[in-house]
């Protein structure tokens, strides 16, 4: 099965230079209109509307400023849990080796030589505490960590934390999933603002190409040459 096609930028300008000029042509053009029209009748109602509407399409389309700042606020809240997650395993980890003194084969049991690999992995730390909390809840464990201090509540976090951590990562890898999509819908919309733009100009150089001063209004520089070429007129060229 083909893999669809990549959204390319057909230009090379910034987001806000093309809608800035996008509003500067649409405005010459509706005062030019007739002059498009007697040689271009595909410049004729409603594609002033439709080149309008596609600006603020475009325009509606978050940054991509705004879509980072949300997948940073996402890695910030994961990063915090993971945290909050190695804390409690080491807190419990303490308890451990006060209630089973010299006792290697507990420490295994409670996960201790699965902690480097997982510390800082959102996938494993969730399972590692959950390990830890199912080996907590055992009498035979569970009775000698609460008599050496360890907190009844630190017990019960263990469990919401891990599920926290799965939560959030999900959350996170939303968000830069989000951030693919608002990317791919940015370009595709600025592409179409970026085609209503290039075929106005490109129809100006045969509408004004005795009248220079007006023919300027509507020129591009070489740095915002449409693509992948602005040499051919519309097919309906009069």
């Amino acid at each position: 099965m083909k893999h669809p096609e990549e959204v390319v930028r057909l230009f090379n300008k910034t987001d806000e230079e093309v809608l800035q000029q996008s509003d500067v042509l649409l405005d010459s053009f509706q005062k030019n209109k007739t002059a498009f029209i007697e040689r271009f009748t595909q410049l004729s109602d409603p594609f002033a509307d439709e080149w309008a509407q596609c600006t603020l399409i475009a325009r509606a389309v978050p940054p991509d400023y705004a879509t980072v700042s949300e997948q940073a606020n996402q890695t910030a809240t994961l990063e915090n849990l993971m945290d909050q997650g190695r804390t409690l395993f080491q807190t419990v980890m303490l308890y451990v080796e006060l209630a089973f003194p010299n006792n290697p084969a507990v420490m295994r049991l409670f996960g201790q030589s699965q902690y480097n690999s997982a510390r800082n992995n959102q996938l494993k730390l969730p399972i590692l505490l959950r390990t830890l909390h199912t080996q907590l809840m055992k009498p035979e464990y569970y009775q000698a960590l609460i008599a050496k201090g360890l907190r009844f509540e630190d017990i019960e976090r263990i469990e919401s934390t891990a599920q926290n951590i799965i939560t959030q990562d999900i959350a996170q890898q939303n968000a830069k999933k989000d951030r693919t999509q608002t990317a791919h819908q940015r370009i595709a919309a600025m592409n179409a603002v970026w085609e209503k733009m290039a075929l106005v100009c490109q129809s100006a150089k045969l509408v004004f190409q005795d009248d220079a001063t007006t023919y300027n209004l509507f020129l591009l520089t070489d740095s915002e040459t449409p693509k992948p070429d602005d040499s051919t007129p519309p097919s309906d060229a009069k």
